[in-house]
């Protein structure tokens, strides 16, 4: 029996919340309340590469007609903001864990993990994420080079605002507003 698409992500949501609850409960539950300026400045280079992320989605990417379906908008955004980015931060975490057996050089760790965190990413956007959605990505588009970069950007911030500060909420909102964008620009639906 065949998994319809909205089945297949919802279950993968599923899983991401057990792993999520299992493994980031004090980092939900508990907000680091620290706003130093580094953290000051790190969220507002977060809002911004995520400001610049739309733009570069929305001029390479086409909706192929398709229209807008709002609950998917609604249920996406937040269901995939909160779903991806604990399964993110396992692999993160896993990254640091493993570096950890070899080093304490903070520095290596975040770097451990921030290459389990992409090697995770890029797998799961190749393998999952383009298959399930409908075609949208414009190869012509003079806008395409800069995708992968900014994405980096995107998974940098990320990647530290966890690594310093423990911050999942933050990144969970952040989250939410790339997969807006992506539903706003794809239009694809979750309830067929």
């Amino acid at each position: 029996m065949e998994l319809s698409v909205p089945l297949m992500i919802y279950a993968y949501w599923a899983i991401s919340v057990v792993i999520g609850f299992a493994f980031f409960k004090d980092d939900i539950l508990n907000f680091n309340k620290e706003f130093d300026t580094r953290r000051k400045i790190l969220l507002l280079c977060s809002v911004v590469i995520v400001a610049i992320n739309a733009w570069v989605y929305s001029h390479s990417t086409t909706d192929g007609g398709r229209p807008l379906n709002i609950p998917t908008l609604i249920v996406f955004s937040i269901g995939n903001g909160v779903a991806e980015t604990f399964f993110f931060y396992a692999f993160f975490q896993l990254g640091n864990f493993l570096a950890g057996k070899v080093t304490n050089n903070p520095w290596l760790l975040f770097i451990a993990g921030f290459v389990s965190f992409m090697i995770y990413s890029g797998f799961i956007h190749a393998l999952f994420w383009l298959p399930m959605l409908p075609e949208h990505v414009v190869q012509t588009s003079p806008y395409k080079p800069f995708f992968m970069p900014v994405q980096l950007l995107i998974a940098g911030s990320w990647a530290l605002n966890f690594f310093w500060y423990r911050d999942i909420r933050t990144v969970i909102f952040l989250h939410a507003l790339v997969d807006l964008t992506m539903a706003w620009c794809v239009k694809f639906s979750l309830f067929n």
